[in-house]
């Protein structure tokens, strides 16, 4: 079990700086000067049409391009919902190889040079798919997690009869409120609005270094512009009925602090890769083998590498 932990001085300090940092980034000078790089396409294949209504823009990066056996997993159960992939790759390498082993579930195939981080990489897909705007539904998604472990389709289907236009898996109040941005899903109404089109044409890819303010910017800032412009956003998962403390000066990640209780209790179908690493280094890998082996039948362990090697 993770406990909810207050943050150290340490900690709150550099997170205040950040956003002294944040502001400052604001000014046309800094955009001008760390904001006005575009990655180079180094391959660009589309293998097919547009056969459904739902796009998935799939953020991946494998630091010796393979793929791995999650992303398989994952890739497999969004096409068996019915579900047009654009993949766009980041990775240092990339093994023609390894992408005929997933092409199968791909609608287009893009590896790029790596910067802009996951924003970057679904603003490149959006971009390089010419018909994004005749589909009804986009997803935007990364390899940051592991599963699903259970089908995702009934949570399509709650979603369906709810009137949310924006949703996600979970919300977090770690900074400010906002939708985690792992899994978000775009619905008809905002995907032909103006506001759409303008959040993703003025997106800039940030460089490395300066990832916190690209969180800052698109993650948190993207649950306000959106509520701004008039759409209604939600999540499966909602944090204060899992717990009252919204205070941001304690770690509230709800996919560490809760991560157990949101799979068991709450139909939560992905197990994040860096709280994986987590329980590792913490010695705790049989809460989750144990969670995985006990209410589990639909994924498989061995999928987790990093259990597995």
């Amino acid at each position: 079990m993770i406990k909810i932990e207050k943050k150290n001085n340490k900690i709150l300090i550099k997170e205040f700086i950040l956003k002294v940092l944040f502001r400052i980034h604001k000014l046309k000078l800094f955009k001008f000067l760390f904001l006005n790089q575009k990655p180079k396409i180094l391959n660009n294949q589309n293998y097919r049409k547009k056969q459904h209504d739902r796009l998935v823009l799939f953020s991946t990066f494998n630091l010796k391009g393979e793929v791995t056996k999650n992303l398989r997993h994952y890739l497999k159960n969004l096409s068996d919902l019915g579900s047009d992939i654009v993949l766009v790759d980041t990775s240092p390498v990339s093994s023609e190889k390894e992408i005929e082993l997933i092409r199968p579930y791909l609608k287009h195939y893009i590896w790029r040079e790596n910067i802009g981080y996951d924003f970057g990489s679904w603003k490149t897909g959006l971009w390089e798919t010419e018909d994004w705007e005749d589909y009804k539904q986009i997803v935007i998604t990364n390899d940051s997690i592991y599963g699903p472990l259970h089908s995702l389709k009934p949570i399509f289907e709650k979603f369906k009869k709810s009137d949310y236009d924006v949703w996600g898996l979970t919300d977090s109040y770690e900074f400010e409120h906002h939708i985690m941005s792992y899994f978000l899903v775009f619905q008809n109404k905002v995907i032909h609005s103006a506001s759409f089109k303008k959040f993703w044409k003025e997106l800039s890819f940030y460089p490395t270094r300066f990832k916190k303010l690209l969180i800052l910017e698109y993650e948190i800032g993207g649950t306000k512009y959106w509520i701004q412009n008039g759409f209604k956003v939600g999540s499966l998962i909602e944090y204060q009925k899992l717990d009252q403390n919204i205070d941001s000066s304690f770690y509230i990640n709800p996919t560490h602090v809760h991560w157990d209780t949101i799979v068991k209790d709450h139909g939560f179908p992905f197990i994040k890769r860096d709280l994986a690493k987590t329980l590792i280094a913490n010695g705790l890998t049989n809460d989750l083998e144990n969670l995985l082996e006990k209410t589990n039948q639909y994924y498989h362990l061995d999928n987790i590498e990093l259990i597995s090697k």
